[in-house]
């Protein structure tokens, strides 16, 4: 790109979006952490039918960590699932089409990934005072057992066609019993998120055919070709995922191969994906009665030690199967990138992948456990590189005047001596 093409503004980025309403086709925001406070300013500044591009890298937040931080950032309350992940995801479009319906707008989401230590999504923004009346059809509450992996959405509005026109109704409710129906604990409550599709499928097949014919120009192209390709086959109209490990948890018993248990609900008349979010996930449009029924006839044939009376698992299997489950394999139990044998989770690029310490954070025991002390050193020793001369002349000020220095950062050495 030529460099006269490119121009530079040292201001605060909001005001200068919200200075340029509807000027700029594609708006990228990936701030350090929350970029709650950039939206609002950003879906006026995008053109209509524009890109607006977001990351978010504050995950415990998103992911249920801080619930009560969460809400106040974005508005949703996030549930600690193993489908958090994804629901961060959802979580932030919802955040994006809350703002942009202020100004009688509203997104269409082409792409959304989670990957590594953060989310980021793609979404087209567009005006239209009467699409955006469709906003409580795309958005759900999510009812979550304490006891099992059970999950239930609840959307928040609904409709209903009068003569040529269209009545905006209050989602009717609740979906859930006062207890669970499986296991008979409580349910929690979160959301609103997002429960429309996340991805455009024929923009995601069209980006990963446009990646395949250039791959020489791409020096991640495994990671971006394994990520498209996983989301390419996911279930664009189911929302958030079951864990096997997690449902085999439950009952305390062996896991089923994903295979088998792909095959038992294809042989039941659903349909069934995998997760570009969790290795281990599993979408799918059957009820959660035909789940447990599943996992049921499994322990049939692959008893199980007696639990607690009590406990979550043993009220499950209490119960006898209303549908008995066919594990005889399928062939639409593998998707075709696994059938190809194609590469869909690669490991991390390097050890101790993740983000790095924030600017002018004091280093700490945590990072070193976390990041390990080759990490810190380095950081430490750059942070030192950058000081120059100005730095060492104020640690010889305080060393002649006899006073400790306090603005000293922790060097794994002082931090293994104090441990």
């Amino acid at each position: 790109m030529s460099t006269s093409k490119v121009e530079s503004h040292l201001t605060d980025a909001r005001v200068h979006m919200l200075s340029h309403p509807k000027d700029f086709d594609v708006v990228d925001l990936d701030p350090y952490g929350a970029p709650s406070i950039f939206l609002d300013s950003a879906v006026q500044s995008v053109a209509d039918g524009g890109l607006l591009m977001c990351t978010a890298t504050d995950m415990a937040v998103l992911c249920g960590a801080n619930g009560e931080v969460c809400y106040s950032k974005y508005g949703s309350y996030p549930l600690k699932g193993k489908y958090c992940h994804e629901m961060a995801l959802r979580i932030l479009l919802a955040s994006i089409e809350s703002h942009a319906n202020r100004y009688k707008r509203y997104i269409v989401p082409v792409l959304s990934v989670q990957m590594d230590f953060y989310v980021r999504v793609f979404v087209r923004v567009y005006t239209s005072a009467s699409a955006m009346k469709n906003t409580p059809l795309k958005l759900s509450y999510v009812y979550q057992c304490i006891g099992c992996d059970s999950f239930h959405l609840q959307s928040v509005g609904r409709s209903l066609p009068k003569n040529n026109s269209v009545r905006y109704l209050p989602g009717v409710g609740p979906v859930v019993p006062q207890d669970c129906t499986h296991c008979g604990k409580k349910y929690n409550m979160g959301g609103p998120i997002w429960s429309a599709p996340i991805h455009d499928q024929e923009w995601v097949t069209s980006i990963l055919s446009g990646v395949k014919s250039m791959k020489d120009r791409y020096p991640a192209y495994d990671r971006i070709c394994a990520v498209l390709t996983t989301i390419s086959e996911e279930l664009p109209d189911v929302p958030l995922f079951l864990s096997l490990h997690s449902l085999s948890a439950t009952l305390k018993c062996t896991s089923p191969s994903a295979a088998l248990f792909r095959s038992a609900v294809i042989n039941a008349k659903y349909r069934v994906s995998g997760s570009h979010v969790n290795p281990l996930g599993i979408k799918t449009d059957a009820p959660m009665e035909i789940i447990w029924d599943i996992m049921r006839c499994w322990v049939k044939n692959h008893p199980i030690k007696p639990q607690s009376p009590e406990h979550p698992g043993s009220v499950i299997l209490s119960k006898e199967p209303s549908h008995q489950a066919d594990f005889s394999r399928h062939v639409g139990s593998l998707s075709k990138a696994q059938a190809k044998k194609v590469a869909r989770f690669l490991p991390n690029p390097e050890k101790h992948w993740g983000p790095k310490i924030r600017a002018g954070r004091t280093i700490t025991s945590k990072h070193v456990s976390l990041l390990g002390h080759e990490a810190v050193n380095g950081h430490l020793n750059g942070n030192h590189k950058e000081a120059g001369a100005e730095v060492e002349e104020e640690h010889q000020e305080d060393i002649i005047e006899g006073e400790p220095d306090l603005k000293r950062q922790k060097t794994t050495e002082d931090i293994a001596s104090t441990s």
